[in-house]
């Protein structure tokens, strides 16, 4: 649990606790000396307008401290030094010809450059000053449009299924939900008021129910001023005082809604600092339905770091998605499977606490340290990580050998937790949400390739051998556990066990063979079982010594889970149907 002070003078007796799986907006709550004219705005996002003005002109601003890094510009380019646009253009999907909306365009640091493609470009900002100093500098582009208009106003409207790609770079980040603004709001009044100031909570339950009540907005607030007068008696919280935004969820919506079938949406974010370097929830799929009643959804295509920013200022937190406009009877498949069934935010929790933290395969840090030790790792070398899990042995090689380490993984939630556990660490680690199958790198790029309990998933294994020999640099290596299994048929059980999980498992030494047939030399294929059984029972008599903490943090269910998980592997390996290869192999 982390404490929150909201009221310096009461902070010693009143702290508020909230849940660490709840975002946290960290701002210092005071008590008022005077009128907020910043905030003193309707619900329509005003407020924000005037900061935004103020930080545009340059103006000394005393009570918000929102940075705005896309009007941080340097000379008569309209660009800031060190933000180049190449990264992030890079990643869009091919937009030729297309139509183009811009949100949050600024000064014009993309608009130049999406002009100079596209088909047609809407580039929209809600400050007058800025958006006209966009069209000074790319005026002279016949394709585009300037508007000034609030992303905030549930008025801001495109005609349905009119857009090819959405575009923005940093406006999400000051963004949250109105569930999460209403708790918050809600449980500092009622920890608050109860405790102090009971006179007002009738007053506060009317406040509530009408921002409850609102058909938008209240994304991100900063929870209210509480104005104290002398003896403490008395609490007022007012509308003014709580900066209204915009529901992301409605905007996510309406973003589906403007785009065409097939169409992108694509953002990058600072997303695990929100303004005031407080933690970003990531984003989330939404679903809306057309005239038609026909439904859609929002397809993650791929998330990732920007590389430049992991490799100049070891900055794992600026990201990019790209989502697309699909039905929602589409598939999703095995993605959708890792997600929501085995590698549920929880499930993933509760395997770290078994294999360490920032571990989410056999053995954790321990044979973490034993594998990376065959490597021949030197500073400088170039690490691909294929199912990097939560990211420890990523930065375990990074921190450790001075390597610069690219993990990819199909799961959501897993990359989220690496990109979420990267915050503060200074090491080369970025990460991608990928799908190793799909993906494709340059010739000779990695001088490793790792991957810890992951190619079990994949069913085409020597079609992705075949592709890592040609990522692979000459002189480079490929280090790979996994699970196999003995050879012959599998029984029963075994064989609804694979059926269950998607699992496609070899033996050893058919496994062995084809990394051999994918090119590589020098090939080591060794049978881990033994070893895999001893870990497996120290990490049961660890949960088990620890069940009371493991229940507190979790649940009965969950202990139980995992308990019977660990003895039915343990009973599978045991009589060898399950066993435990590692594979070393090099490329000539």
């Amino acid at each position: 649990m982390v404490p929150i002070h909201p009221l310096g003078l009461l902070a010693s007796k009143h702290p508020l606790q909230f849940s660490r799986d709840i975002p946290l907006l960290k701002l210092p709550l005071k008590a008022s000396t005077g009128p907020r004219p910043d905030l003193n705005r309707t619900s329509t996002g005003q407020g924000v307008r005037l900061d935004w003005e103020e930080k545009a002109t340059g103006r000394e601003r005393r009570f918000l401290c929102l940075p705005r890094p896309d009007l941080d510009r340097t000379r008569e380019t309209g660009r800031p030094v060190s933000q180049p646009v190449e990264p992030v253009l890079s990643l869009l999907p091919p937009f030729e010809g297309k139509s183009v909306l811009e949100l949050g365009a600024g000064i014009g640091r993309f608009t130049g450059e999406l002009a100079q493609k596209a088909g047609q470009v809407i580039s929209l900002d809600f400050i007058e000053s800025v958006i006209k100093k966009n069209e000074s500098i790319n005026g002279h582009y016949k394709n585009v449009k300037f508007m000034c208009a609030d992303v905030a106003s549930p008025e801001l409207n495109f005609s349905a299924e009119s857009v090819d790609l959405i575009f923005s770079n940093w406006l999400l980040m000051y963004l949250s939900d109105k569930e999460t603004c209403i708790s918050h709001l809600v449980t500092s009044i009622d920890f608050l008021t109860c405790a102090l100031f009971p006179s007002c909570l009738s007053m506060a339950g009317i406040f509530i129910s009408s921002l409850s009540n609102l058909p938008v907005y209240c994304g991100k607030y900063f929870m209210p001023p509480w104005e104290i007068n002398g003896e403490f008696s008395l609490l007022n919280c007012h509308t003014t005082y709580v900066y209204i935004v915009l529901m992301v969820e409605e905007l996510v919506e309406r973003m589906v809604k403007w785009l065409k079938v097939g169409g992108f949406i694509f953002f990058r974010e600072s997303c695990f600092h929100q303004s005031g370097d407080s933690k970003r929830k990531v984003f989330k799929e939404c679903q809306t339905h057309d005239c038609s009643g026909n439904l859609y959804e929002l397809s993650l295509v791929g998330c990732k770091c920007i590389g430049a920013y992991v490799r100049n200022k070891k900055n794992q937190n600026q990201i990019c998605w790209l989502w697309q406009k699909v039905s929602s009877q589409d598939d999703k498949g095995f993605q959708k499977f890792l997600d929501n069934v085995q590698y549920k935010c929880n499930g993933i929790l509760r395997y770290e606490r078994v294999f360490g933290e920032g571990f989410v395969s056999t053995g954790g840090i321990e044979t973490t340290k034993e594998f990376v030790g065959k490597l021949d790792l030197k500073p400088g070398r170039k690490v691909l990580d294929v199912g990097c899990g939560i990211g420890g042995g990523d930065f375990y090689m990074a921190e450790n050998f001075d390597v610069e380490v690219v993990g990819i993984d199909l799961s959501i939630n897993m990359v989220s937790f690496a990109l979420e556990r990267a915050i503060g660490l200074k090491c080369s680690v970025e990460f991608e949400v990928a799908d190793c199958t799909k993906k494709s790198y340059p010739d000779n790029t990695f001088d490793v390739i790792y991957s810890r309990d992951t190619i079990l998933h994949i069913q085409d294994k020597p079609a992705l051998f075949k592709s890592f020999f040609k990522w692979l640099k000459p002189g480079g290596k490929v280090l790979i556990s996994d699970y196999c299994k003995r050879a012959g048929p599998p029984s029963s059980e075994f064989s609804e066990y694979i059926k269950q999980r998607g699992y496609d498992l070899h033996n050893v030494e058919a496994y062995g063979e084809m990394l051999r047939d994918a090119g590589f030399i020098e090939v080591i294929a060794e049978d881990r079982t033994d070893q895999f059984l001893q870990v497996l029972q120290r990490e049961l008599n660890a949960v088990e010594t620890n069940k009371n903490e493991f229940v507190q943090d979790f649940s009965e269910d969950d202990y139980n889970e995992i308990v019977d998980g660990w003895k039915a592997k343990l009973m599978r390996s045991s009589s060898g149907e399950q066993r435990w290869g590692l594979f070393i192999a090099k490329k000539k």
